[in-house]
């Protein structure tokens, strides 16, 4: 298996019972430089299904019917504008190249806002252990009180989500997902574009 473009067995996953007490058990294996923790579900196989957890295909935020109800109300106002730009432009309203620009704006919006929707914004795994220097700079360490996982630093919990979420802003009603460290560029870009 490889992780983090190192080469890792099944006997250096970082299964360390600390509250077992048994001295006979081996220390957990030091991760080689730039690894951040070991992935150990992705040798499972990929299933196509919506939800936040780490077992589903897509990054789909289902639980919530008022954002989906949301979400989907950008995609209808958006593009009901553009064919209501795009009917002035040909009835001679208004320019065509102003219906052109339009409405290669609002489908840059939505493609963002698809990309914002269904990117996972950055969820914590819930295998994530501390950095060995982090481990070595403080003994305790900051945990979820709801996934009962390690919370690594700048990283929130969503209620709605129900997941950790890494650098999380907030979570956005209109895109039924959480903005966080992996989304935040295409949810500017919306923003952008809809501005």
């Amino acid at each position: 298996m490889a992780c983090c473009g190192n080469q890792i067995d099944k006997s250096e996953y970082l299964e360390y019972n600390y509250d077992k007490g048994d001295k006979h058990q081996p220390p957990p294996r030091i991760r080689a430089n730039g690894e951040k923790y070991i992935d150990t579900f992705n040798e499972q196989p990929w299933a196509f299904s919506f939800g936040t957890g780490e077992e589903k295909g897509i990054w789909m935020n289902s639980g919530d019917q008022a954002g989906s109800i949301m979400a989907s109300l950008v995609w209808l106002l958006m593009s009901y504008s553009a064919v209501t730009v795009t009917l002035l432009a040909v009835t001679e309203g208004i320019p065509p190249i102003l219906g052109m620009i339009y409405t290669v704006l609002c489908c840059m919006a939505l493609a963002s806002h698809a990309k914002t929707s269904l990117t996972d914004p950055g969820s914590v795994p819930r295998a994530a252990v501390p950095q060995e220097e982090q481990r070595r700079e403080s003994p305790s360490h900051s945990m979820c009180g709801q996934c009962q996982t390690f919370k690594p630093p700048m990283s929130h919990h969503c209620r709605i989500c129900n997941r950790c979420v890494s650098r999380m802003d907030h979570h956005c009603p209109w895109m039924n997902n959480c903005v966080g460290a992996a989304n935040l560029k295409h949810f500017i870009l919306f923003l952008l574009y809809t501005w």
